[in-house]
């Protein structure tokens, strides 16, 4: 008899460790490695009829169904630690997800979104522990336990409606009957508010929603299980490689904007590196000609058409196209994040800036980023040019000047809006200071060129130039090496080359 118990006594431990067992399922999907390496902090703006612009946050259903797209597809996700920029494919893909995941449950969103005034509150909470019966706890079971993730949709009570790709569960001593240690259950999910971290949902049975083992200041009432998710083959993007060069490739600029809006269209953001050797890498238009609304961030691509060390870099410019007066465009950039991209897993932070005020009178941004060596004896690093305004201003605005510097190994500096967008008055003098990016010898300095920006027309401006003296400064250096007398500058007569001696 005594033998028989003891019998029974082990059978039943290993039938509950069985049951235990059978009460926990995990997929094999990591989001360590098969989630994105960034958090979802997308801003997203949809153009309506109108010119109406609607800002919506994030991108999560996008970025559960890409990463199980790719999961699927057995191809490497890819792994920047960065947020994709607007319009590269990357971020296409993901936003285009995003609308599929979306439109593929609207029933579903239309049912969770109809409680008024609370009223099936329980009834939506319930609804996700019912393990039977075509409950929303049965239907994730029946994924998990053939080893598929599958799409969650959370509806909010506190925070925000949330999309996440559930990856595994556990009962616990619960069995899915709504009865006793409802409490007990797990459910395991990447979220991609929390990149390369397995969030645990669980039930809180005081209040009737679901939340984190470690809250993030969200709750949810309830969740469905998106059956509608069709897989399909993601863009391989793990290809673009660079080599491991020491060099960067590309540069990722986070733009955050203020309480001024960048309207796009023709108001946009030029970027021109300045490189220590003397040239120069000209972007136009980085903010894609797209709208960046008030109190967002967004980022910008810019690849590189040559790769260089950021430590030859001399400085940043960056630069406005507006056009000034009452109907111009006015934009806060509140900070700006510099980030360098190469090969090797090269993505490093070079600079960061704070606000600044872009308008169509002060129109440009100077961001210093590695000072020149001092140059050699008898080389030039500067060029000072005195030059008298004569009996017609320069309107300054959109009228501006422009300084190109030419020198004898072909290469050309440019170096725009010198007069910072300001007005100069008639019969007035004004000094500019053009900061070499490469010393030279005086010798190697062959012209300086005058362009304007005048538009013509009957509307475009004129200028009287009386005169210009151009002087050479540097390491024992300091001549005139070029002049000239009146000049005016029209809408058809908009440069003056000067040759230097």
């Amino acid at each position: 008899m005594r033998f028989t118990r003891n019998l029974l006594l082990v059978a039943g431990c290993l039938f509950n460790a069985v049951v235990s067992m059978a009460q926990a399922r995990s997929t094999s999907f990591n989001p360590s490695r098969d989630g994105f390496n960034f958090a979802n902090t997308f801003q997203n703006v949809v153009n309506l009829p109108a010119g109406v612009n609607v800002r919506t946050g994030g991108l999560c259903g996008g970025m559960a169904y890409s990463a199980l797209d790719y999961f699927l597809a057995h191809k490497p996700i890819p792994r920047q630690d960065y947020l994709p920029a607007e319009g590269t494919p990357l971020q296409r893909y993901i936003y285009d997800r995003q609308m599929t995941s979306l439109t593929s449950n609207i029933d579903k969103w239309a049912e969770v979104i109809f409680n008024p005034l609370g009223a099936r509150d329980s009834e939506f909470f319930n609804w996700g522990l019912q393990g039977s019966n075509g409950g929303r706890l049965q239907e994730l079971r029946s994924f998990i336990d053939r080893g598929m993730p599958v799409p969650l949709g959370l509806k909010s009570d506190k925070g925000g409606d949330h999309q996440v790709l559930a990856i595994g569960y556990d009962m616990g001593r619960y069995r899915g009957d709504l009865g006793a240690n409802e409490g007990d259950l797990k459910i395991f999910v990447y979220d991609s508010n929390h990149p390369n971290t397995i969030m645990t949902l669980v039930p809180d049975l005081a209040h009737k929603v679901y939340q984190y083992t470690t809250p993030d200041g969200n709750a949810w009432r309830t969740y469905f299980v998106d059956k509608n998710y069709h897989a399909q083959i993601p863009p391989d993007l793990s290809a673009v490689t660079y080599p491991n060069d020491g060099l960067a490739h590309e540069l990722i600029m986070t733009f955050v904007t203020g309480d001024d809006d960048l309207r796009g269209g023709n108001d946009n953001i030029n970027l021109t590196i300045n490189l220590l050797d003397g040239t120069q890498q000209h972007y136009a238009a980085i903010n894609g000609r797209a709208r960046w609304m008030s109190n967002t961030s967004m980022p910008a691509r810019v690849v590189l058409s040559r790769p260089v060390s950021t430590s030859q870099i001399r400085s940043l410019v960056i630069s406005d196209t507006f056009s000034g007066g009452a109907g111009g465009d006015n934009w806060d950039m509140k900070s700006l994040e510099v980030r360098a991209i190469g090969g090797g897993g090269m993505s490093n932070v070079i600079k960061t800036v704070g606000f600044h005020r872009f308008t169509g009178d002060d129109k440009d941004l100077l961001i210093a980023m590695n000072a020149p060596p001092p140059p050699p004896a008898g080389e030039v690093s500067q060029l000072i040019l005195e030059i008298r305004t004569g009996g017609d201003d320069l309107r300054g605005g959109n009228d501006n000047l422009n300084i190109e510097t030419h020198f004898a190994d072909g290469h050309v500096q440019n170096d725009n809006n010198v007069n910072r967008a300001a007005k100069w008055d008639n019969n007035t003098t004004h000094t500019v200071t053009i900061a070499l990016n490469r010393a030279a010898p005086v010798s190697q300095i062959t012209s300086v060129k005058l362009v304007t920006t005048f538009s013509g027309g009957m509307g475009g401006d004129n200028w009287n130039m009386d005169s210009i003296k151009i002087t050479a400064v540097g390491t024992g250096v300091n001549r005139v090496i070029g002049t000239h007398g009146y000049n005016r500058f029209t809408g058809s007569a908009r440069q003056l080359d000067i040759s230097t001696h």
